[in-house]
């Protein structure tokens, strides 16, 4: 039953809302509108509607404000209804309400600790210059062949050392998805976008060079040529800066976090300060990554785009 109250609620708060006999918005001194005496304000109002519609409320039309003004009459109505009932002393209303108390207080505390210790352009262009490398490297225009057994790539290496067209042999033999059209290009790409066995015979090589043994991967047995390399500048500081100040500001948070945990009697997990450190990492804002840089586990070579442009593990 409450599953279905809850996929009616904003049924009702509509219909409601587009009523004839739906309570007019009343001014009053405490508020905007009220309900038994319950004051609904200018900001709850604001902070409602810009939830609701993702729009600045005072841009809003009449004919909208009145509906959503309407659609929080009918909430403080339902509010009003449970607290008679005393829904929110009973299980799970309670426990909820519990959560998002604590969820706002601790939006709260990060909010206040972040005027307090804002994160400055300064350090935001501090950490540009530091990852200056990490930002800038070196891509590399490759082809390969792609075969399933050792034995049929050396095959294929004998037969390019005697003369035959690399392009043509990965059209003929390579099972690359595309690689009949593509010729085994793979276009630009980043060592960081490929497997490791595959990089690193990659980064062996200059152009010009190629595989003089196959190289195995999970994927099977590549001929590597090696047509070209570029040094890629890092992007501007416009660019990236507002994904590090993201960076910097969730490490500051995490900061504060270990911060308050090193002063806190607390039982019950095994985490440390720094197992909480890696986690967050693990699963929030890492450092800003070049403009296009693979940011996933490293992709099969063979998965690339038809027209031989290098594609990232989706």
């Amino acid at each position: 039953m409450r599953k279905i109250l809850f996929h009616l609620l904003p049924a009702l708060l509509l219909l409601a809302a587009c009523n004839g006999n739906a309570p007019a918005p009343a001014e009053t001194r405490e508020g905007i509108a009220s309900v038994n005496g319950e004051a609904i304000t200018e900001s709850e109002f604001n902070s409602y509607a810009e939830r609701r519609t993702g729009s600045d409320p005072a841009a809003l039309e009449p004919m909208i404000r009145e509906q959503l003004l309407n659609e929080l009459v009918n909430i403080e109505l339902l509010a009003q209804a449970a607290a008679a009932d005393k829904l929110q002393e009973k299980s799970p209303l309670k426990e909820q309400l519990e959560f998002q108390r604590q969820t706002a207080m601790a939006d709260a505390a990060m909010t206040a600790y972040l005027e307090k210790h804002p994160v400055a352009e300064e350090a935001v262009r501090a950490e540009y210059e530091k990852r200056q490398a990490e930002l800038s490297g070196t891509e590399y225009k490759a082809r390969h062949i792609l075969v399933e057994d050792e034995a049929t790539a050396n095959e294929l290496i004998n037969e390019l050392e005697a003369g035959a067209d690399f392009a043509e042999l990965a059209k003929q033999h390579s099972i690359e998805p595309g690689a009949d059209q593509s010729g085994g290009d793979l276009g630009w790409f980043s060592p960081a976008q490929m497997v490791p066995p595959f990089a690193a015979a990659v980064t062996s090589m200059q152009p010009g060079e190629r595989s003089e043994t196959p190289v195995q991967t999970q994927f099977g047995w590549h001929v590597i040529s090696v047509e070209d390399k570029r040094e890629v500048p890092p992007p501007p500081f416009e660019q990236v800066a507002p994904q590090i100040q993201r960076f910097l500001t969730s490490q500051r948070i995490q900061d504060y976090i270990n911060e308050l945990r090193g002063k806190a009697e607390i039982s019950g997990v095994e985490t440390t300060t720094d197992a909480a450190t890696d986690d967050a990492e693990n699963a929030g804002e890492t450092a800003p990554a070049e403009e296009g840089a693979q940011e996933t586990p490293a992709a099969d070579p063979a998965d690339t785009e038809e027209g031989g442009e290098a594609k990232p593990e989706a």
